[in-house]
């Protein structure tokens, strides 16, 4: 009885062991990540060249910086396997080139990254388990808003 119990004991033991194996490869936040560091940046040097945009712009490259910083976060604290990868490329975003040749075709750029972000963050959030939904679901919503707003 005991020796049945034992063995037991040991296969619960394995599964569990089994179900704490890290994933490999990046994170699937590593993508959004990446897209809101890069508005973020585009849209500071696109305020700094286009002053008239700088009241639109310069919240947006906030908000984005911010979504950065979250899911940077939260890759931090799921994967920490991937801390040096995500802070590397935190510390090579280049400077961006100068924006669209006019404020307009700028807008439009920032608009399409914006709405390309929204729905690259939703698709995710269906698939990421759900304390991850909900910041996917943030940067989305918040996305959609900035892409009304610079309509």
């Amino acid at each position: 009885m005991l020796r049945g119990a034992g063995a037991l004991a040991g296969l619960a033991a394995a599964g569990t062991l089994a179900g704490c194996a890290r994933p490999e490869g990046p994170d699937p936040l590593e993508e959004p990540l990446a897209a809101a560091r890069d508005d973020a940046v585009t849209a500071a040097a696109a305020a700094a060249a286009y002053p008239e945009l700088a009241g639109r712009l310069t919240p947006l490259s906030r908000a984005r910086r911010a979504h950065a910083d979250a899911l940077a976060a939260e890759i931090r604290r799921a994967r920490p396997d991937r801390t040096a990868t995500v802070d590397a490329a935190a510390g090579a975003i280049p400077a961006p080139a100068r924006p669209a040749a006019s404020a307009a075709a700028t807008v439009t750029a920032l608009r399409r990254s914006l709405g390309t972000a929204r729905d690259g963050a939703g698709t995710l959030a269906l698939t990421v388990e759900p304390s991850r939904c909900g910041l996917l679901t943030s940067v989305a919503a918040s996305c959609a808003g900035y892409v009304t707003v610079l309509g």
